[in-house]
């Protein structure tokens, strides 16, 4: 029985730091993760903005919702976007893939959380 390579180089499994091996390698699902958001991220240089006129809307919506709701509740989320916003702005300075990788996770996580808060929020005051 023949072993065909799947890789097409015809040899057998190279190592990440050897110097013929791709940097588009992708060996597991944090490889996947990091390759995806790097392409993602440094192939469309107007996402950064886009991800911070988001934020800015999901915090103007938020003191928007306190002064029309009369009640300091819609304020929950703001630290959630601030600890957003300071990952975004680690994200623009970042250099290294790795480091990306987990300031998007960071920025992506509190969001998250945070627009859960203010539908949260709006269904109390209902």
């Amino acid at each position: 029985m023949t072993v065909m390579p799947l890789n097409g180089s015809g040899g057998g499994h190279r190592a990440g730091n050897e110097p013929g091996a791709g940097r588009d390698e992708v060996r597991g699902i944090g490889d996947l993760a990091r390759l995806i958001v790097t392409k993602t991220y440094l192939g469309h240089p107007r996402l950064h903005r886009a991800l911070v006129i988001t934020l800015g809307v999901l915090v103007a919506t938020c003191l928007i919702a306190v002064v029309t709701r009369l009640s300091a509740l819609p304020l929950i989320p703001l630290p959630l976007f601030g600890a957003a916003g300071y990952a975004l702005w680690r994200i623009r300075g970042t250099q290294d893939h790795r480091a990306l990788l987990g300031w998007s996770a960071v920025f992506l996580g509190t969001t998250v959380v945070g627009f859960w808060l203010v539908s949260v929020a709006a269904r109390i005051l209902d």
